[in-house]
Parts: C-alpha cells; structure tokens; sequence
C-alpha cells in the first residue's frame, strides 16, 4: 500500500519520466550503441519492478478482474493507432499465434498476478516473476525442440529449488490458501514461457510493434466490451476521485508497463541478443523488492535467500 500524497507524486513523476525517455529511446536512438542497450535495460528493470506495486494500488479500489481489464483495454487502446495500418499486413498463418501469444502473454498473466496480490505482497510476486526464463527453458525444450545443455538443466533445478522455497516459507506458512496465492505467479511465469517460445520461434519475421499490438488486439476488445458492459467501473472513476486516482495508476500499469515496455523489449532483442534482453529478469525482482521496502511491505529474510537462489539458476541456465 503507498504511504502518502507524496509517495504517490513520486511515482506519478517517475513514470512519466519513465515514459518520456522509453519513447525517446524507441524513436530517435540507435539501440546499437552499448551505453544504450545498457540504459534500456535498465529502464525495463524499473519499470516492470514497479508494475507490481501498480496492480497493488488498483486493487484498493478494483477487483482483480477489474485490474487486468483495464491493464489489458489501455495497452491495446495505446497501440492501436500504430496497428490500424498494419493489420492488413499480418500473413493468415501468423494469426493463430499472435491469438496465443495474447493469451498466454497478457490475458492469463495479468489476471493471475492481480489475484495473487490480493493475498501476497508486491514484493514477493515479482520475486516468483524472476522464474520466467527457467519456464522458457523448460517449454522449449519440451514442445519447441530447444536443445537444454547439462549446466541448464543445474540451473533448472536450482531455480525451482528457489521457487519452492519461497512458496514455503511465503506471509501465511501453513495455510493451503496463501500457497494457492503464491503459486499463481509462478504460473503466470509459465505463462511467459511458452508466450516467449511462440514469439522466438513463430513470429520472429514479424516486426516488434506487429507482434506486440498484434497479441493484445486479441485481448483488447474482449477487454473493453466486458468492462463497458459488465463492471461499474465507468461509474466509479466518475463518481469517487480516488478509484479516479486508481484508475489512473493502471492506465500507467498498461501503457508503460505493457505496451511501451514489451515493445522496448522486442526492440532491444532485434539490436541486441535474447540473452541480453532476457537479463532484464535479475533487476526486476530487485526494484520490485526495493518499492516493498519503500512503502513498509513485510519483506522477511527468506525473499532475500529466495531472490538469491533462483537468479542463481537462471545465470547458470542461461550462460
């Protein structure tokens, strides 16, 4: 929960600094330069660490299907005026796969991490986050034929090693409850998995702007015909400023944290290499650790034995 008015202009200022220089980046920079690439990616880290404290502070005034709607609607809505001219240039076979890519990329995720911050901290789902590229390994070497070399699969184990042990030892040990909690992230992170193994192996001759307003066109209107349709969101921002307040939080959660950042992502990996993109997963956790310390979160010594195991394994699965 964010501390004060003040905390709040903090965050507000940040992002939109956050955003101006992600679009800067985008735009008028050559990712080509390493002082760049660096800068990017620190960037990224920001911003998806502090995406968990976001979804936490729409849930003050939303549900957690209210959250993902609205993260999912202000994504696809921020893109589509770039995607208007390209639909028309999306090959018929690359359909299917932006469709599961919004699915599994976007839609499941963004439900099952705001659901999972109902019951646990910020901090410690985007901890669970970091398990990301050891789901990667895992789907394609099982359905994508990736080839999982022997210090892999020890990084593998050592990352679920990790994972079950901040799942243990999460707020709440000893209710089955909590642990239902806890491991929706891990499933989210399963979730990027094999969104990823659709991107790198199906729709890598797509452009990074195609195959990310592409997927979320899938999810995008579904998204804004249930919120219009089915919630009283509209009434609520109208009627109470601090869901107004909230609501605003997530439309920042969905433009940068979505949007601009998952197309930073697929630019960084074009100019750069999927290792270096995917080395983004060791700052996350560490800026989402860093905002539950800021705003008083209850971060125990095992988040810290947590963070540390599983980026252990994620470095050795991906040398």
């Amino acid at each position: 929960m964010l501390a004060n008015i003040h905390t709040k202009c903090f965050i507000i200022h940040l992002y939109c600094f956050i955003f101006a220089l992600v679009f800067i980046t985008l735009r008028l920079a050559d990712l080509s330069q390493k002082k760049l690439q660096y800068a990017t990616l620190l960037i990224l880290g920001l911003t998806w660490g502090s995406s968990f404290i976001l979804m936490k502070q729409g849930l003050q005034s939303f549900s957690p299907m209210e959250v993902a709607l609205i993260r999912i609607s202000s994504s696809f809505l921020f893109l589509l005026p770039w995607m208007i001219r390209l639909y028309k240039k999306i090959p018929r076979n690359k359909v299917r796969y932006l469709f599961i890519s919004g699915l599994f990329g976007n839609g499941i995720p963004a439900l099952l991490f705001a659901t999972a911050q109902t019951q646990i901290d910020s901090s410690l789902a985007g901890i669970l986050n970091a398990t990301t590229p050891i789901f990667t390994l895992i789907v394609g070497g099982l359905f994508f034929g990736l080839m999982i070399q022997k210090h892999a699969v020890i990084g593998l184990i050592i990352g679920l090693i990790g994972t079950i042990y901040l799942i243990y030892f999460s707020k709440g040990i000893g209710s089955s409850h909590n642990y239902f909690y806890t491991i929706m992230p891990v499933i989210a992170a399963l979730c990027y998995g094999l969104s990823s193994n659709i991107i790198k192996s199906r729709l890598q001759s797509l452009s990074p702007i195609m195959v990310t307003g592409g997927a979320l066109s899938f999810m995008g209107p579904p998204s804004i015909a249930i919120l219009l349709l089915f919630t009283d969101v509209p009434t609520q921002i109208i009627s109470h400023n601090q869901h107004l307040q909230n609501f605003a939080w997530l439309l920042l959660l969905g433009i940068v944290g979505t949007s601009l950042a998952v197309l930073i992502f697929n630019y960084l990996i074009k100019q750069t290499t999927v290792l270096f993109a995917a080395s983004v997963t060791y700052l996350i956790p560490i800026f989402a650790m860093a905002w539950g310390l800021i705003l008083g979160e209850s971060i125990t010594i095992h988040y810290f034995l947590g963070i540390v195991i599983i980026l252990s394994g994620v470095y050795i699965a991906n040398r």
